[in-house]
């Protein structure tokens, strides 16, 4: 993914245990890695409505000045076109899956940022203009882990038939 890069790494050990499962009976991984995918990037999708963090807190509200420079959903976090949104994506190959966006700001929201952290225009502004606040969309909840052994053991029963 071009933009920024975020790497998370989840070694849960009953989904490790799970893996090693499907592994032994001789199963392509691929394809489990892609349904987890796909349930990563719904549930993150849903971070967005929900406007919380994969643990359930709530994202850091917007400030005043951030409501007034936006121009679209001035009450909605991390949303003013859906760009970040609707740019998520799940790469999945044999031994591991990757959530996240290539979008250049991802790692800002992500993460937070204070004032000035990434320099200054060629007139002198801050980049960014103001502290951002850390809003985590990516991750893996308690939730996600479940499903995610759930969708291996489903895999797991599908290659034993």
């Amino acid at each position: 993914m071009a933009g920024a890069a975020i790497h998370v790494e989840f070694d849960d050990a009953e989904v490790r245990r799970a893996l090693d499962r499907l592994q032994a009976a001789g199963a392509d991984l691929r394809p489990a890695m892609q349904d987890i995918g796909e349930h990563l990037l719904n549930t993150t999708r849903e971070r967005f409505r929900d406007e919380e963090d994969p643990d359930g807190a709530p994202w850091a509200p917007l400030r005043p000045a951030t409501k007034r420079r936006k121009k679209r959903n001035a009450g909605r976090i991390l949303t003013e076109e859906g760009f970040l949104r609707g740019n998520l994506v799940a790469r999945a190959d044999s031994d591991s899956v990757v959530v996240g966006s290539p979008s250049i700001y991802a790692g800002t929201h992500q993460f937070g940022a204070k004032k000035g952290a990434f320099g200054a225009t060629s007139k002198g502004s801050p980049i960014p203009w103001g502290d951002i606040a850390a809003r985590p969309f990516l991750g893996v909840s308690h939730d996600d882990e479940r499903e995610i052994v759930d969708i291996i053991l489903d895999h797991l029963t599908d290659s034993i038939r």
